[in-house]
């Protein structure tokens, strides 16, 4: 197999190989991640390498570089970190480099939420923390990395009576909401924060009513948040946290209330196509909190009817879609419009949702991931297999789903024209998810082996990107899937 042969081109030499011989024969030097973002660096002509990427990538050197001078020793350190070192860090330095990791691309680089990062935290909260928006940065990480006790620990010792403005206590707030603290958000808020004349507070008292719910039943957070609902003329972008926090709360009336909104919204004849798809499929979902589950398919089915014309308005401006499949179509529109034939798989009407032709191969497989059972990496089609798998592969690794990517890794080298399309970096983390390093290693070095066939303006940012996906991928598989 081409991993065998991929496999077998690597071995070691003592010391770290010249810039000028290519990228390839960096896979000879005993640290082939560095000796490629040293080889792309030195051909990066045009500064293409943005500073969080050379950062992401532990371009130690390069990053400094292009460093606004106030902030370079915090950079330095982040970039060390980034490259798997653990430089001798004090309180204030740790909280820096954690703030650094904050701006960093988190999606791509996978920072701070991997192993490289863990040691930091225990350093940075043994020292004073010098500013509410320090503070705010270091919640946000922590939520976002599911540090639970330390989001607690700094939202207990933030120090309201101190003299912030309004923007800051209403920006504050908004994190307290986001990290599910309600009554600290409202704390916040009620000492200055509703006054604030550059934050949507109402938006925020949306997120409170919501955060409240995910803790029990609440009358006035559930019409709160209702209200809310109802009030926008489009469906939210948080919507499916909104119903996850009225089902939680058993709020079934006023689920209900929402729901004969939006149905009759979604009936309208005069609104947008789009808009009038998904709330139908939102007000599907209502219906289902509140327990109606036929008129929660109903819904569904008035939604579905409406989803060939709005994916195909969405997708004819790039091309003529009439002879294109229609989950093909489905996957051109990146799942919008498609939500009432998700909503019906929901809801256990499997076959009359693929009947409808147009659950794209990616939403079926995240639906199957979602409900706990096996997808099968065969409804995943080449049409661009590389988009799908970079919202596909972070839900498997926040799933620690071992088999699942293993199937899908399986699926993906075997067909030769699939993996062409695919992208590394999530080829890459497939591998590590799997736990399999030797595949890791021959995915990393077909691909580094590829850059020198590449024209040196482009490659080096595509080879910053590759070390990347390899030192993230490299966390995962070297921390325990648990």
């Amino acid at each position: 197999m081409i991993w065998t042969v991929a496999l077998a081109g690597l071995s070691v030499v003592a010391g770290q190989l010249p810039v000028d011989q290519g990228y390839g024969a960096c896979l000879r030097a005993p640290d082939p991640s560095t000796c490629v973002a040293e080889v792309a660096m030195a051909r990066d002509q045009h500064g293409s390498v943005d500073l969080t990427d050379r950062i992401a990538a532990g371009a130690v050197e390069a990053a400094v570089e292009v460093a606004p001078r106030r902030y370079r020793d915090a950079v330095e350190l982040a970039a060390k970190v980034s490259r798997g070192e653990r430089p001798a860090l004090s309180p204030s330095q740790a909280q820096a480099v954690l703030d650094v990791f904050g701006e960093v691309e988190f999606y791509d680089s996978g920072l701070p939420g991997d192993a490289r990062a863990d040691w930091l935290w225990p350093i940075a909260l043994s020292g004073p923390i010098p500013s509410l928006e320090r503070r705010q940065s270091l919640i946000a990480t922590a939520w976002r990395i599911g540090r639970d006790e330390d989001v607690r620990r700094l939202i207990s010792e933030a120090p309201l009576e101190r003299n912030w403005t309004p923007d800051q206590r209403a920006s504050f707030a908004s994190q307290l909401a986001l990290s599910g603290y309600a009554d600290a958000a409202d704390a916040w808020l009620a000492a200055g924060g509703d006054k604030a004349r550059n934050y949507d507070v109402s938006g925020i008292r949306r997120r409170i009513s919501r955060a409240r719910l995910l803790a029990g039943y609440d009358p006035r957070a559930a019409a709160d948040l209702v209200d809310g609902i109802v009030a926008d003329d489009e469906v939210s972008l948080w919507f499916d946290d909104e119903v996850t926090a009225l089902a939680a709360a058993g709020a079934s009336g006023e689920a209900r209330r929402a729901s004969d909104v939006l149905l009759a919204r979604g009936r309208d004849p005069e609104r947008d196509i789009e808009a009038r798809t998904d709330d139908l499929a939102a007000a599907s979902m209502l219906l289902a909190v509140a327990g109606d589950q036929d008129a929660a398919l109903a819904a569904a089915r008035e939604g579905a009817l409406l989803t060939p014309l709005t994916v195909t308005n969405r997708t004819s401006y790039r091309q003529d879609v009439s002879t294109t499949p229609p989950a093909v179509v489905a996957e051109m529109a990146n799942g919008f419009g498609t939500e009432p034939v998700q909503q019906l798989y929901r809801l256990g009407a499997t076959e009359e949702a693929l009947s409808n032709g147009y659950l794209a191969g990616r939403d079926r497989y995240r639906l199957e991931l979602r409900a706990g059972r096996r997808p099968d990496p065969r409804w995943l089609t080449d049409h661009r297999i590389d988009f799908q798998l970079k919202l596909l592969v972070p839900e498997l690794l926040e799933r620690r789903a071992v088999a699942d990517a293993r199937a899908l890794l399986d699926h993906l080298l075997a067909d030769p024209a699939v993996l062409d399309a695919a992208g590394t970096e999530e080829l890459m983390m497939l591998a590590a998810i799997a736990g399999d390093g030797e595949r890791l290693d021959a995915i990393f070095a077909r691909a580094v082996r590829a850059l020198d066939q590449r024209a040196e303006d482009a490659s080096s940012w595509e080879a910053i990107r590759l070390v990347i996906g390899r030192r993230a991928a490299d966390a995962v598989l070297t921390s325990p899937l648990a």
